[in-house]
């Protein structure tokens, strides 16, 4: 009996180790820095310059209404086109609170993370914005070196 409890203490505090990372942590940050120049810098603004140093060349994205796309190259022409060529622009914005920071270890050396939450869309349209839909978001991001790619996509429960 004594065992089992013991493995039962133990297991909790494993999963506490590798849980969530506080908005606090180290790694919260660089997500909400990674986030930023996906979103607010390269979806928003169409600066898409940086892509190529922050999205993995074997990129998987894939979305509830749009399909799959497959590559940094298809990812970049997509974003290019279909976000920042068209004439109604399309602006994204991260729900307060809602993003999570998920750490991967091998080893016990940090090797991914998955930084999972919502966010809202907005349409321009005749000068105003309008409400869009509200979606949750799953990404994989691996450490290729020093710097970390976007390696795995989910974009999911697009709803008004």
């Amino acid at each position: 009996m004594r065992k089992i409890q013991l493995l039962i203490i133990l297991g909790f505090f494993s999963q506490m180790v590798y849980a969530q990372v506080k908005p606090t942590d180290e790694l919260y940050k660089t997500a909400k820095k990674l986030d930023s120049l996906i979103f607010d810098i390269g979806f928003n603004k169409c600066d898409l310059s940086h892509y190529d140093s922050i999205v993995s060349d074997d990129l998987e994205f894939y979305h509830d209404k749009g399909g799959i796309t497959s590559g940094k190259e298809a990812f970049t022409i997509s974003i290019k086109n279909n976000i920042c060529g068209n004439p109604n622009k399309v602006r994204r914005e991260l729900v307060p609170n809602s993003m999570k920071v998920y750490p991967l270890y091998n080893n016990n050396v940090l090797y991914a993370f998955i930084q999972e939450g919502e966010h809202d869309f907005a349409e321009l349209d005749k000068g105003k914005w309008n409400k869009g839909s509200r979606a949750k978001f799953t990404i994989l991001w691996i450490l290729d070196g020093k710097d970390w790619k976007m390696k795995r996509v989910l974009s999911y429960d697009h709803h008004l």
